[in-house]
């Protein structure tokens, strides 16, 4: 699959919007879906304000998953793309 049949599977398989559970440190799709676990980042742990940290992380993600659904028809940066998957 190239990247933008990955995207699409990926896109068709969440609810939108999703959300980011900073309790659980989770992302959770619109219908209860847990889409990503954002705990266990190694160094974050050793970094100042690390829970702030990890919960921007999770916010960030959630944000970008909505913003590229709410844009569907736009172009998906794939630089950005790459390195969110990197």
């Amino acid at each position: 699959m190239n990247l933008s049949e990955k995207n699409n599977l990926a896109l068709d398989t969440l609810k939108f919007p999703v959300n980011y559970d900073h309790r659980n440190q989770t992302i959770w799709d619109a219908k209860g879906m847990m889409v990503c676990d954002i705990r266990g980042w190694g160094k974050i742990q050793f970094m100042s304000k690390s829970e702030d940290r990890q919960d921007a992380i999770g916010e960030l993600i959630a944000n970008l998953l909505n913003k590229y659904h709410r844009n569907i028809n736009a172009k998906i940066d794939e630089e950005l793309f790459r390195m969110l998957a990197s």
